[in-house]
């Protein structure tokens, strides 16, 4: 009998990507957790200072949206999705009930067709919110569901709260 040699090749699953990104908690009163992710270019956080949520996004690292490039690296989005599906499907003990994605400090802008909604949260018909910078208002309500935009995180959170606190909400959170 011949023996076959079974090669087994590494792989790398990791994405080559500019951005990181930093995921903050918020309990709402009824104990619903509505969780929050913010991506940033990594050249643009100083690794010494933690990164903390602002209630509006600064217009420190955007420029004009004329001036944004409208693409962006497949790689970008990848990082971007996987980061969202995986905030989304771990238990704190309990899953998110309602989720705020903070693009407003990316220096590109998403399309239409780039996946970044987490499935869990969309087939649980959790809210979700966009958090973007004023600049890009106009972009994205020709990308995303005008009524998922924010662009003020305080405002967002109450939204979020009131949605998912509400009395019919309770046996499906």
């Amino acid at each position: 009998m011949v023996k076959l040699a079974l090669v087994l090749e590494p792989v790398d699953l990791a994405v080559d990507s500019q951005l990181t990104h930093q995921t903050w908690l918020h309990t709402s009163t009824d104990d619903h957790l509505i969780g929050v992710i913010t991506f940033y270019v990594t050249a643009l956080v100083d690794p010494n200072k933690p990164l903390v949520p602002t209630m509006q996004p600064s217009s420190e690292h955007v420029v004009s949206c004329d001036a944004l490039p409208r693409h962006n690296t497949w790689d970008d989005i990848e990082y971007i999705r996987r980061r969202i599906d995986e905030f989304s499907i771990v238990g704190f003990p309990d899953f998110l009930s309602a989720l705020i994605i903070d693009l407003s400090h990316l220096p590109f802008l998403l399309d239409a067709d780039a996946p970044i909604f987490p499935w869990r949260m969309l087939e649980d018909h959790c809210p979700i919110r966009v958090l973007v910078h004023g600049q890009q208002r106009a972009h994205y309500s020709s990308v995303f569901e005008p009524a998922w935009l924010a662009w003020d995180l305080e405002h967002a959170l109450l939204d979020l709260r009131k949605q998912v606190d509400e009395p019919q909400n309770l046996s499906k959170h």
